[in-house]
Formats: structure tokens, sequence, C-alpha cells
């Protein structure tokens, strides 16, 4: 065990020089970016390849804040002002995940979101499990349908945004718990903090997607037409895919990656949550969803602290937690 903690201490001594940890939220300059010190990234990636990966994530994501601020301030909204941040932030989080996790990681982790969100789709509007019995209202521009739908009648979008929204969940649930693959303790608390992240993005996000028709429930929730099955669902769901992830790739889930200079644009993720959670609070005041909206204020502040206290104590959090001593 106490190579564990001489292994996180090496690593937060090697990038220490380039990404303070006490401003590491800040560390996302790509001026700043060097290669992977170690990992699968490391031996697969090119300075050329690197290069690409971080223009691409730095576009995507400026695309998906524009979108999102497009869609807040249209009137009407257009349907297809509400798909547009889906698509960019799906494809910001697999260009982030290729550089976090390195391929073979990253398109397992993508498999496996989209495949497993899609099941449990499936089973929510045919057959009433795991959500509650629920549908969705094909996006329409001039009765013009403008997204696609997959068997069962799930929304392409709906998946794609499984798979980005939980990705973000997770690289910010491996923060926030500082996990390590040879940490038992990761095991559990990085799933759980994943699912718990899910819903409360759902808090918000739930009420705001009801209250534009896009989706509803046959059976009319307690909280803005949201039924507590929902919120469950997605917690539990969230939790599996986390959790299986991780019991077939456990290397995945390392907080170290955070202290190393080739993963400077790592907190990118972390940002890209809070700016969703932003964005579903701004939707539920335009919508006059008072409740949801304050409740998103409330989680932001929370979000922003948590992030703030984990980024000041990164380096010790990590030996102490690593270092049986």
């Amino acid at each position: 065990m106490s190579g564990i903690g001489n292994e996180g201490k090496n690593r937060a001594a090697a990038a220490s020089d380039q990404c303070n940890p006490a401003a590491i939220t800040a560390c996302t300059g790509a001026g700043n970016c060097g290669l992977p010190k170690g990992g699968e990234e490391a031996m697969l990636y090119s300075k050329t390849d690197y290069r690409v990966l971080r223009t691409g994530m730095w576009a995507t994501a400026l695309a998906a804040a524009a979108f999102m601020t497009a869609d807040i301030l249209s009137s009407p909204p257009a349907a297809w002002l509400m798909l547009m941040p889906v698509y960019c932030l799906s494809a910001f989080a697999l260009l982030h995940s290729l550089s976090f996790f390195g391929p073979r990681r990253a398109l397992w982790f993508a498999l496996l979101a989209l495949v497993l969100a899609f099941v449990a789709e499936y089973l929510g509007t045919n057959f009433g499990a795991i959500f509650g019995s629920h549908w969705f209202a094909r996006a329409r521009d001039m009765r013009i349908p403008v997204d696609a739908t997959l068997p069962g009648r799930v929304p392409l979008v709906v998946v794609l945004g499984w798979f980005s929204q939980l990705y973000l969940a997770f690289v910010t649930a491996v923060f926030l718990t500082r996990s390590h693959p040879r940490d038992a303790t990761s095991f559990a608390a990085t799933p759980l903090a994943a699912g718990m992240l899910m819903a409360l993005w759902q808090l918000t996000a739930g009420p705001v997607a009801v209250h534009r028709g896009t989706m509803g429930f046959v059976a009319e929730g307690f909280y803005h037409g949201v039924p507590l099955s929902s919120f469950v669902g997605w917690f539990a769901t969230s939790m599996f895919i986390v959790l299986f992830f991780i019991a077939t790739t456990p290397r995945a889930a390392d907080a170290t990656r955070f202290l190393d200079s080739g993963h400077c644009l790592a907190p990118l993720a972390l940002t890209g949550f809070g700016v969703t959670m932003l964005y579903a609070t701004l939707l539920a005041f335009r919508f006059h969803l008072n409740g949801p909206a304050w409740l998103g204020v409330a989680a932001l502040c929370v979000y922003v602290i948590a992030l703030t206290v984990r980024a000041n104590r990164l380096t010790e959090g990590l030996e102490t937690s690593l270092d049986p001593t």
C-alpha cells in the first residue's frame, strides 16, 4: 500500500510546476498542456493528436455554450436550438474522454452509456419501468421533424444527452471523491456521487423538459409534473452504468490525472457540468418555474463551493487517502 501513496506524491510533484492544484480550475490554457506522463493515452497519442483533441474540445464546448445562450434568449423558442447543445456536448464528451481515458476506455464508456441508457429509456417508454411510464414528443420546427427516433419511440437526442451528461458527472465524481484505482472506497463512492449529481441536475432539468412538452408522464408527478420514480431511475441507472464501467476498467477512475500537465484540460468537464446546471436553471427562470429555478441556484452554489474546496486540497487529499500512514 505504501507504493500507492508514493505514486500519488510522484505524480503530484511532476505536475506541480505546470498545474497548481489550488488553481486547477484555471489551468486550462492550451499553452500549459504537455503530454500525459503515463497510461494508454500517453502511448497512443502524439503532440499533434493532442493538439487536434484540444482544439476540438474548445470548439465543441464554445459551440454548446453559444447554442445554450441562443436557446435561453430566443423567442419563441426553436426546437432545433434545444437539440444543438446536446449534439455539441456529446461531441465534446467524446473528445474529452479520448484525451482523459485513452481511446479504448473512451469508446467503452460511450458504448456502455449509449446502449444501457437506450435500454433504460426503452423500458420506461414502453413498459413504465425504472423511471415510471413516460413519453417523448418528437421535436418539430414548422411541423417538420428535426430529430431522429430510435426503436421504441426513444429520441436519439435523449440517448446522446445521457452519454454527455453522464460523462461530465462521472469525471466530476472522480474529482470530488479523489478516486484512485487502488482505493477500494472509490469503487462505491464514485458511482454514488455520479448518480447523485445526475439526480441533482434532473431536479431542474426535468421540470423544464415537462414544461416544454418534450416529455411527459402518464401519471403526473408531485414535483412540477415529475414523479419520484423518475429521480430514482436517473440515480439508479447512472450509478449502475458508472459502477459497471469502473468494474470493467478500474484504472479509468483516477483523480491523479487532474495533477498531470498532459490532462490540463480535464477541468473543462467540471466546468461543463456546472454550465449544464446553469443552463437548466436559467431556462427554469425563463419559464417561471421558480421552485426548480431557485433549487438550481442553490445546487450551483454548493457545486462551486465543493469544487473550490476540492481543488484547494487535491494534492493533500490524494496523498492522505492513498498513504496508509
